[in-house]
């Protein structure tokens, strides 16, 4: 363990600090940390800005100059400010940063602008990079780093919570074509919240069967991983999935297909994690047709759908701040005490 202070960062992500608790050349040294490949990686700066003594308070008023202090020999004092010029060819960065909109949809399926929604990034190990609520034009912006893959999510009262991957893996300017000192490459990736509406009927598509068969295949596992997903991300949901057939056969033998496919799809999501509270199965067969007089295998195909819809949704309730639920507040008593401490020993040397 040792003493880490004075961080600074830089104008590409570079957090500097001192520490004398990394190995060194003595007293405190300067450090480096970036981030490369998902992980923070430190370096020491190495002499000249090292040396025996102690050498901290870095500050660069660009990327290639700046300040720091030091004690070391031949200064003038003390602690002695020196300023530093980095010549070196291959200094040029990219700042690479992602930014989008959150939309919703109308009836219309027409995208509309939806603010203030609560956006995260996540880094590929599932930890929270950053958050930012996004503005009165739904827009919001986050730094990111090359060669790393991120999730985004995207999160709103009454609207489902959306999550969409991301990465910067291939997307990287080789340092061969960079021309300036710094360059700045922004993505775009924007985010649809759907409204959550109760009984409203939701189609899973791309999940198939094989004839007069229940059991979940692998390209129907892949859609239904995406329904995993939903549940995971909205916890406040319960649904009823269910499954439909076509018109091609007696309606005993169809109503029982589709609560096998549904009782099937139902314990592949419940075996994903998902409590079994939260979803049931429903089979209606053909009782709810979308084409009546389906001609066409197309047509039968759509007939032929999994979907599900929320049957109740019990959103979150905000924190009540402490000290506020069941009582009064008394602002001027608060701001006194913030100052003066308790109110009883006002006025009293």
């Amino acid at each position: 363990m040792g003493n880490e202070a004075f961080p600074h960062a830089a104008m590409d992500g570079t957090l500097f600090f001192s520490s004398d608790g990394h190995p060194g050349l003595g007293g405190l040294d300067l450090f480096s940390a970036k981030r490369k490949d998902g992980k923070i990686v430190i370096e020491n700066l190495g002499v000249p800005v090292n040396s025996h003594f102690d050498d901290f308070g870095i500050f660069l008023f660009r990327l290639d100059r700046g300040f720091f202090t030091s004690n070391r020999e031949d200064g003038k004092g003390d602690d002695d400010i020196y300023t530093f010029v980095n010549s070196d060819p291959d200094l040029k960065v990219v700042n690479y940063y992602l930014t989008g909109t959150t939309y919703t949809l109308k009836d219309d399926d027409v995208k509309e602008v939806l603010p203030n929604a609560n956006v995260r990034l996540f880094g590929q190990n599932g930890e929270v990079l950053d958050q930012v609520v996004s503005g009165t034009d739904g827009s919001y912006k986050f730094r990111v780093y090359g060669g790393e893959d991120y999730d985004l999510l995207g999160e709103k009262p009454d609207y489902f919570s959306t999550r969409v991957d991301f990465t910067t893996k291939g997307k990287e300017i080789p340092k061969a074509k960079l021309t300036k000192l710094v360059t700045d490459t922004t993505f775009r990736q924007d985010l649809v919240l759907n409204p959550i509406i109760l009984d409203k009927a939701i189609v899973l598509d791309n999940i198939y069967y094989d004839l007069d068969k229940a059991f979940i295949r692998q390209d129907a596992a892949l859609e239904l991983n995406k329904l995993v997903t939903i549940m995971q991300d909205n916890p406040e949901i319960r649904i009823e999935l269910s499954s439909h057939t076509d018109s091609r056969a007696d309606d005993d033998y169809n109503m029982r297909l589709s609560q096998r496919r549904a009782d099937s799809a139902v314990a592949y999501i419940v075996n994903q994690g998902i409590a079994p509270g939260r979803i049931v199965a429903k089979g209606y067969g053909e009782s709810k047709l979308l084409i009546l007089d389906a001609q066409t295998e197309e047509q039968h195909q759509k007939n032929r759908r999994t979907e599900f819809k929320v049957t109740a949704y019990e959103p979150k309730k905000p924190p009540v701040p402490e000290g506020e639920e069941g009582e009064e507040s008394n602002t001027e008593a608060t701001e006194v005490d913030k100052y003066f401490g308790s109110s009883e020993g006002n006025g009293k040397d």
